[in-house]
């Protein structure tokens, strides 16, 4: 077994968790079958025990493989249904950390500890809950992952802090996004409040905030942070606002990460890629429109959840087929490999008909092995097992919308970061 964590807590249902609780949750993980199997467990522990281990496919998702003990056994993750909506993915919680340097980190809210491990193998970090039943659990995953942090239940929304947080200390911040049961996007309506947020940043050295893609900051506010979409697996994952000191970062630095900015980052199969418009690219200048060129584009959904698609366009050198959602096009013959980006050579331009799409197909001895939809109604995976016995060769198709019309173009498979696992269809 791994070290033991900082602090014991005691959940309101399962008590404190034992070390039989831990094996009893790993071979439940392993082996479902192993339900029916007589314990020393109180009939209550043993079906939180069992919820637990049904989630641990999605727990792998956001704090990856446990580490392997030193007999060869792995323990499991302790995580909750409500808990794993708010987790933050490993390799974008690992990243993350690596901004914070050196420094003492406090992770507030820090839930069920998928960004406090990540910030306690940098280095000195405490986490903060107001749930003692959430932080057995944080407690337990620091156990499994074989890191230390420091534990504490206290309130952030009003309790004081100043014994914590100092001028030397940098925050991680995760707010609580559905605090009634529903989602909101409303800066002020987290908890704690987007005021009580910067409260606490001007108290220390700066930090990171957590926020939904969708969340909106006013123009005041956004002017002295910035902003950066995190996109993991091609869906994006979390917005992040960079503050204060973490700003000086070389890292951050190089990648032209400045207040009052906004940047996309994109990680696949480990490989992290960048866009931050250069100083020089308004982002809110308009982009050319045109017919469809040689090559097909569709941005990550990072750059186009940061509103960043114009800005890539136009420092690309792509135009817009249709309206500024649709996909982007392109005549010159750059190097796409490593763009957070989908990019395709062009085949054919049709008319978006069933039956016309099967001809078209049957004459390439082809099929559709990507399936790309933006601004039309149409259901990829459907598509997908209509055209599947058109032939033999794998190619693309994508779906959009010009004006009044819509189009498809069969493409090759394309290339680019966001081609890396883009084995299934895909939908915009």
């Amino acid at each position: 077994m791994s070290n033991p964590p900082s602090k014991h807590f005691t959940h309101s249902v399962i008590g404190e968790i034992t070390p039989e609780m831990r094996a009893r949750l790993a071979e439940l993980s392993r082996d479902p079958q192993s339900r029916s199997k007589p314990d020393s467990l109180t009939s209550a522990t043993r079906a939180v025990l069992i919820d637990i281990a049904t989630l641990q496919t999605k727990a792998h998702r956001a704090f990856g493989l446990p580490p392997v003990n030193a007999d060869g056994s792995c323990d499991s993750w302790w995580v909750s249904r409500v808990g794993l909506q708010q987790s933050t993915q490993h390799a974008i919680a690992s990243l993350k950390a690596s901004w914070m340097g050196q420094r003492r980190v406090v992770d507030l809210c820090c839930g069920l500890g998928s960004d406090l491990i990540s910030l306690a193998q940098r280095g000195n970090t405490i986490g903060i809950d107001n749930d003692p039943d959430v932080l057995t659990f944080t407690a337990a995953n620091l156990q499994t992952a074989n890191v230390h942090a420091e534990l504490r239940c206290l309130d952030v929304t009003s309790g004081q802090l100043d014994g914590i947080i100092a001028h030397s200390v940098l925050l991680h911040i995760d707010p609580d996004r559905r605090s009634d049961g529903q989602r909101h996007t409303r800066s002020e309506d987290l908890v704690p409040s987007w005021s009580r947020v910067t409260e606490l940043l001007a108290r220390c050295g700066g930090g990171l905030v957590k926020l939904a893609p969708a969340t909106q900051l006013d123009d005041e506010a956004a002017a002295t942070v910035h902003r950066v979409w995190l996109s993991a697996g091609g869906s994006v994952r979390e917005q992040t606002v960079i503050a204060g000191e973490v700003l000086d970062h070389a890292w951050i630095r190089e990648h032209n990460m400045r207040a009052g900015n906004r940047s996309a980052i994109t990680i696949r199969d480990s490989a992290v890629d960048v866009f931050s418009p250069t100083n020089e690219t308004p982002i809110g200048d308009s982009v050319a429109t045109g017919e469809m060129g040689r090559w097909i584009v569709d941005p990550d959904a990072a750059i186009r959840a940061a509103g960043l698609t114009t800005a890539f366009a136009i420092e690309k050198h792509f135009w817009v087929v249709g309206d500024a959602s649709g996909f982007l096009s392109g005549d010159e013959a750059l190097d796409f490999h490593k763009w957070p980006a989908m990019v395709a050579r062009v085949l054919d331009v049709v008319g978006c008909d069933d039956r016309k799409l099967r001809r078209v197909f049957r004459a390439r001895n082809a099929y559709p092995e990507i399936i790309k939809v933006r601004g039309v109604d149409v259901d990829p995976s459907v598509l997908s097992k209509r055209m599947k016995t058109c032939g033999e060769t794998p190619l693309g198709l994508w779906i959009g919308r010009q004006g009044k019309r819509s189009y498809a173009a069969i493409t090759e498979l394309g290339v680019g970061r966001s081609c890396l696992s883009a084995t299934v269809c895909t939908s915009g």
